[in-house]
């Protein structure tokens, strides 16, 4: 009996002393793991701003390719739609293209407005007569003349020409002739960089444009 009793007190100073053990390798295992990142944390240069800001930016969502913003609807567009009806007995008044106006719309070297056949909210602005004129491939006789009411609501003094130019990706109306002369006259209300809208509209059955500014590159509207 006294052997069986010592044979247990034996195995359980065997069992504390291991569990003592495992106790101490574990607390020395972590301070080995606590001196190693400290030692690498302060051979570390600490994240420059830049670097913040280009991690912040990759996040970011950004728009997929062939996706169209919201057609904006505001003031400046009801205000519009009001004045072509009521003001200047307007008719069939459509939307024809909301888009960024780029730089490349403001140059006098290329005179003309581009209207991609891809970001079009329509393209049933155009009699049969009309698409057929500007779809032709003869040149100088492809251009539709057209009225242009400004972003004041009032009718440019000069007039301009719509057409249509085949590019490698997309087709692409276009308004040119007297262009950057009406975009110059108008340039304290389309900047570079802002949200504008073409509608089209008829006055006297004959084909007319307007164009606003729905949208500062500062992401206010213009004031009619």
């Amino acid at each position: 009996m006294r052997k069986i009793e010592e044979l247990a007190n034996e195995w359980l100073r065997f069992f504390r002393d291991k569990e003592l053990q495992e106790e101490k390798n574990k607390s020395i295992v972590k301070e080995e793991v606590s001196a190693e990142r400290l030692r690498k944390s302060k051979g570390k240069r600490p994240q420059s701003t830049t670097s913040v800001v280009k991690n912040v930016s990759k996040k970011r969502k950004v728009p997929k390719k062939g996706e169209r913003p919201p057609v904006v609807t505001n003031e400046i567009t009801q205000r519009l739609d009001e004045f072509i009806v009521s003001e200047m007995n307007g008719t069939d008044v459509k939307l024809v293209i909301q888009k960024t106006l780029y730089k490349s719309d403001t140059l006098k070297t290329q005179n003309r407005l581009n209207m991609p056949f891809n970001q079009l909210q329509t393209n049933k602005f155009l009699t049969e007569d009309e698409r057929q004129i500007v779809e032709s491939y003869v040149p100088k006789e492809n251009n539709i003349e057209v009225s242009l009411l400004g972003p004041t609501l009032e009718m440019y003094k000069l007039k301009l020409e719509l057409t249509m130019w085949p590019m490698l990706s997309t087709y692409n109306y276009v308004l040119k002739t007297n262009w950057y002369q009406f975009w110059f006259d108008n340039k304290k209300h389309l900047k570079e960089g802002s949200k504008i809208q073409v509608w089209s509209f008829r006055r006297d059955q004959q084909l007319c444009f307007a164009i606003v500014c729905v949208e500062k590159p500062g992401g206010k509207g213009d004031v009619v």
